[in-house]
């Protein structure tokens, strides 16, 4: 039973008068359930009319329109109350969404049109934000249909407003203080009450036909004009029927019930939150004048016209504390239920009435975009949910006991309009089981309808053939009935995704839901083959929202959450990537499109979702084996191309002004992913940048605006290029933002910021153009506060400084902390509270600093930090981030006792997390592997012992289950440089042994043990550091599988100058047996010819240097090592990389050579000047 929101309706007092006496004798007391109807509503105009003593005032005096959405702010001029255009709803959602919240909570997605994800926070760092919450990024307004500002809902505004002047002209002249007293008075009010109900009944089929938008989301929130011009004239329809029945006036019952009617149903065609309540107002006087009159009560049809009044209202409910109009219509069918139980059989609820309660609960539930949330813990919602599946079983209890009680051989009892209403009603059942918790299942309720479509198929089309109704009213029917089955379909399929918001436990359950949503729509693919011709409105083949609901439901797989090392190893087993998979389905709905002229435009959406898909595949190494990054950036480029070449020809249409600035956005974050993309992914950000202002500009602004998280992304993946020109380019890149009217925020700052500091990589240039940024952004701030110098932004500074060899001072890293800390000191801004991050690089920058007390003032500044936070100085302590960071720096200083430094350190973390009880202390891989890169570089005789012993304590950790400690690819690599720089004899074998480790691994599914070229180069000069006599071979070796797995499509192995030189410096060493430098030479050999065939070697003076001395070692025979010697000579200077060090290699290699030089003298010496 629903619970009292307000004041109980008089309807139930009304109707006991149609109970049979017999019921009354038999005890039956008024029907279980208690129906509420909302507060009286505010209205529009002051209708103050005489009336009877004996009669209610149908008027309601002395109250004024609550204009419930705030949305009134202009009017042109003219006479007409409604010569102004309306205004988009976008406004007035957005500051309910401020001012309630309740729009924060909404769930779901619209299976007509989808709606974007609310951030899940607002605070994230756009360049370190997980890609679950991309699609989340997106909060625009419900529509961008501003279809009041059209010129043709101007002259239709124009020629309503014009209609309407008309007939209240004609209204008012009725309205005499003398009351009609003639039959032909009653009839001239009768005549203009029809005429204001033929023209309100007809503003919603007008306005369909002009909008195809409005045709499939009737629910969307009705425009100032809409709510205005119907409110008011059913007003004036009001105003008639309270003038009719002046206590002077007689009429017949007959009269009176036609006024009735018409007064109701001029209500039932309102969009305004209380259209239903003043309908049903006019139905309690109805049932009071005639509820014991059997010839005269209202019937089963008026009770349809109240429920249609109520679903009219939904569009417009704001959920300010009274009745829904969701639980209005319950109430009455279950009043109407109870009365027919009591034996008024006049009132047996139809197949109508059932079907018109759903939509009605179901249009209150969920609103046009399917997110409107009723209560916050959800009892109401299911409550109506499942009164309406209940509603939904009764009705198909009816159709059973008709079909029952149907004698035989008597044709089809159903009308046209009635099997319409059966679909819709399961359509609208679909609709609710598929967002909330119900008790029937969204699977069940398809086979149901599809189980009553099949046995009934002759039933319907004998309707259609027998239907009696206009030829245009018949189609516009079977349109309906068609687009009911559509709708089910695609609610079916979306139901096997998670609600706004909520995602599934894991990858596994969302591939399963994946599978299910395609059975969903393959069968509807094959109940459409299979059908007659003739019925292909109840057997439809998918639409395009049935494409964009699976394409939703496959892409969802792909989401970043999802991705782990077991969801890795079942996505490599999969035949078809889901994203390879949303591309199949676009580009079969864009055959089906081209195949038919009279199809609607693709929805550009649909082209944002598989987008997405692609943009989700930089998560998923099981993908990036088999998928060249490359390929998929230009495949991501040419979907993006595909859109806005349709959307110019008229191919494809954006419904929601944001949907074209998402598509270019997930290609601007795909390319923002790759971190060693150079120049090349930098470019590529720019021409894509280039292309969408292109179209922002062809669609004059309305389309493909960049907005601030795209300049975002573009900065980062310049950032990530660390090429040369990369801060000039960013420089160009927020000039650009002004003419898009977007002010440069914090985070833009921090992107330009970072342009600067990557340049070079390893050695920042030049940090003082960071802080000459960050003191432009002080400047602002100080100025009118537009940005704030943020922690982010100085963190980003004194890093900038930590990173360069040169630049780097104790003094000007604690001078910028120190601003920091006094700048939330005096204003406790939380946007300048230092944070661990911040301890963490400042840590990092004093450590790096050339001073050789550099490293202990380090760990005072640790000492003083952890002081400070134990007395509650600070609100953070340093994290494990800070300590590895001092672990690291520890490294690079190569002081005496560095590997006792470092395990005391480590050992101290552990020791602190303990005593604190935070787990943000403990060691962590990061930890771990800058410990084994401190053994690396240690020359301590048991560095390699001590290594060995932590990365096992590493593995028996993560193998119980403490998954901080699991070992990744770069940990792996430390641990081969630590047998790189043992100088043990078998060296070489174990640093082969872990990175065939790693491969095995990666091939059973651990990618994040993917090797790469660093591991690679690591075990190659392992090799070099063994006297093995076949450590050439085996370097060569490594270099062949490198070569064929980047060929393969494995961008991380692609061979380098480093790896070639590395190779040939075996070479170098492969000295004393006359086998090892026969072996050598065969590889010298092969690497001269492998120089002149790959474009990815270039060979530079280091690598000539080191192949005269490879030849010089290995090759014994002066007349052999002549040629050799002449021939790398002659490729050295063609490539233009000759130098000073090269003429000294040669001159110890081969001397007679160098002595016939032309710039070299007598005396064997050479001025720099001299070579050319």
């Amino acid at each position: 039973m629903l619970a009292a929101r307000s004041r109980p309706s008089s309807i139930l007092l009304t109707h006991r008068r149609r109970l049979t006496q017999s019921a009354r004798n038999s005890g039956f007391i008024r029907c279980d359930v208690r129906f509420f109807a909302p507060t009286p509503p505010q209205h529009a105009r002051v209708c103050s009319m005489p009336v009877p003593a004996d009669r209610h005032d149908l008027t309601s005096t002395n109250h004024s329109f609550n204009r419930l959405y705030q949305r009134y702010a202009t009017s042109t001029s003219g006479s007409s109350p409604f010569a102004r255009l309306s205004k988009s709803n976008d406004d007035d959602m957005e500051k309910r969404v401020n001012q309630n919240g309740r729009d924060n909570n909404f769930r779901g997605s619209s299976s007509f049109q989808q709606v974007s994800h609310v951030p899940d926070s607002s605070n994230e760092d756009v360049f370190d934000s997980s890609d679950d919450n991309l699609d989340n990024i997106y909060m625009h307004s419900p529509s961008s249909y501003y279809e009041d500002q059209e010129n043709e809902y101007q002259l239709w505004h124009d020629d309503k407003a014009a209609e309407y002047q008309q007939l209240s002209s004609a209204t008012d002249e009725l309205l005499t203080p003398s009351p009609p007293s003639s039959t032909a008075d009653v009839e001239a009010i009768l005549e203009l009450m029809q005429q204001w109900n033929h023209f309100l009944s007809g503003i919603t089929p007008e306005l369909y036909a002009l909008s195809d938008f409005r045709k499939l989301n009737p629910q969307y929130p009705p425009s100032e004009f809409i709510s205005t011009i119907t409110y008011d004239s059913a007003t004036k329809t009001q105003q008639l029927l309270s003038h009719l029945f002046n206590r002077n006036t007689k009429l017949s019952p007959d009269l009176e019930v036609t006024a009735y009617k018409l007064a109701m149903e001029a209500w039932s065609n309102v969009f305004h939150s209380h259209s239903g309540d003043k309908c049903e107002e006019i139905l309690e006087l109805f049932g009071e004048r005639f509820g014991g009159d059997m010839n005269y009560m209202p019937s089963i049809a008026s009770y349809r016209t109240v429920l249609k009044a109520h679903g009219k209202s939904c569009s417009s409910y704001m959920n300010d504390g009274t009745t829904s109009p969701g639980e209005n219509a319950l109430g009455l069918l279950n009043l109407l239920s109870s009365l027919y139980t009591a034996g008024d059989l006049f009132l047996k609820p139809d197949v109508e009435m059932y079907s018109q309660t759903i939509e009605v609960v179901r249009n209150t539930l969920l609103d046009w975009q399917l997110r409107r949330r009723l209560d916050m813990n959800g009892a109401l919602e299911r409550e109506l949910a499942n009164g309406a599946l209940n509603a939904l079983k009764q009705m198909k209890l009816l159709m059973d006991e008709e079909k029952k009680s149907k004698k035989e051989g008597e044709g089809n009892q159903r009308s046209l309009e009635q099997w319409n209403c059966v679909i819709r009603a399961y359509s609208d059942a679909l609709a609710i089981a598929s967002r909330l918790d119900t008790k029937c299942t969204p699977e069940q309720l398809l086979q149901e309808m599809e189980a009553i479509i099949s046995s009934n198929t002759a039933n319907i089309t004998d309707s259609f053939e027998d239907s009696d109704l206009d030829d245009s009213i018949t189609q516009c029917t079977i349109d309906e009935m068609q687009r009911n089955v559509e709708h089910a379909y695609t609610n079916a399929i979306l139901s096997q995704i998670p609600s706004n918001n909520e995602y599934f436990a894991d990858f596994n359950v969302a591939m399963g839901n994946a599978m299910n949503s395609d059975d969903i729509f393959q069968r509807m693919k094959q109940r459409s083959l299979e059908a007659h011709p003739g019925t292909a409105y109840l057997f439809p083949h998918p639409t395009q929202h049935q494409y964009a609901a699976l394409i939703r439901c496959v892409s969802e797989c792909l989401r970043n959450r999802y991705s782990t090392s077991e969801s890795n190893r079942a996505m490599a087993q999969i035949g078809e990537f889901p994203h390879v998979k949303a591309s199949r389905l676009l580009n079969e709905l864009e055959q089906i499109h081209s195949a038919k002229s009279d199809s609607l435009p693709i929805d550009g959406s649909i082209y944002s979702k598989v987008l997405w898909a692609w943009c989700q595949t930089v998560n998923w190494e099981s993908i990036s084996r088999q998928q060249k990054y490359y390929i998929a950036a230009n495949s991501m480029r040419d979907i993006l191309r595909k859109a806005m070449d349709g959307y110019e020809r008229g191919f494809v249409s954006f419904s929601q002004r944001g949907d074209g600035t998402k598509m270019f956005n997930f290609a601007f974050r795909f390319l923002s992913k790759n971190t060693s993309g150079g120049k090349n992914t930098a470019g590529r950000s720019i021409e894509l940048l280039n292309e969408m202002e292109h179209w922002y500009n062809q669609s004059e602004g309305t389309l493909a605006k960049p907005d601030g998280f795209t300049f975002s992304l573009i900065l980062k993946t310049i950032s990530n290029s660390g090429d040369i020109s990369s801060a000039s380019t960013a420089e160009s890149v927020m000039a650009r933002m002004d003419s898009f009217g977007i002010v440069p925020s914090e985070k833009h700052y921090l992107g330009l910021m970072r342009s600067y500091s990557r340049i070079g990589r390893n050695d920042v240039l030049d940090p003082h153009k960071t802080e000459a940024i960050l003191h432009q952004v002080k400047k602002r701030h100080r100025e009118n506060g537009s940005v704030k110098p943020t922690t982010a932004l100085y963190s980003a500074c004194i890093s900038a400084y930590a990173g360069s060899a040169s630049h780097n001072n104790m003094s000007k890293v604690m001078e910028l902390h120190n601003e920091l800390s006094d700048l939330y000191a005096t204003t406790n801004d939380p946007a300048f509270k230092p944070d661990s991050k911040l301890y963490s690089i400042v840590l990092d920058a004093i450590a790096k600093v050339k001073d050789s007390s550099a490293l202990s003032k380090a760990f005072q500044l640790l000492d003083e930090m952890e002081k400070r936070f134990d007395a509650g100085v600070i609100d953070e302590g340093p994290n494990r981030y800070a300590y590895s960071n001092l672990l690291h720096s520890i490294s690079q200083s190569r002081v005496p006792n560095s590997v006792i430094l470092a395990e005391e350190l480590v050992h101290r973390m552990e020791s602190r997390a303990t005593e604190l009880e935070d787990d943000s202390i403990l060691p962590d891989k990061v930890t771990y592997t800058t410990l084994l890169q401190v053994f690396s570089r240690s020359s301590q005789p048991d560095a390699i012992e001590r290594a060995e012993r932590w990365f096992q304590r590493m593995e028996q950790q993560y193998e119980g289950g403490d998954i901080r400690a699991k070992p990744n690819k770069i940990t792996y690599t430390a641990m081969i440089n630590c047998w790189w720089h043992s100088g043990r004899p078998n060296a070489g074998e174990k640093a082969e042994q872990l990175l065939q480790r790693m491969e095995k691994q990666y091939e059973e599914g651990e990618f994040d043990l993917k090797p790469d070229s660093f591991a690679y180069g690591s075990v190659i000069n392992a090799w070099c550091r063994t006297k093995s006599d076949d450590k050439a071979i085996r370097a060569w070796e490594l270099y062949l599988r490198m070569k064929t797995q980047y060929a393969g499509g494995n961008m991380e192995l692609k061979p380098n100058n480093i790896i070639f030189t590395s190779i040939i410096n075996t070479c170098v060493h492969s000295r004393g047996k006359e086998s090892a430098r026969q072996k050598a030479l065969k590889v010298l050999v092969e690497c001269m010819s492998e120089m002149k065939t790959v474009d990815y070697i270039s060979p530079t003076t280091v690598t000539y240097r080191t192949l005269l001395s490879a030849v010089g070692n290995v090759v014994e025979n002066e007349a052999k090592r002549r040629p050799l010697s002449a021939t790398i000579f002659q490729r050295c200077c063609r490539d233009g990389q000759l130098d000073k060090t090269v003429l000294e290699t040669l001159q110890r290699v081969q001397p007679e050579l160098y002595l016939k030089l032309p710039f070299v003298n007598e005396r064997g010496s050479v001025r720099e000047g001299d070579i050319p």
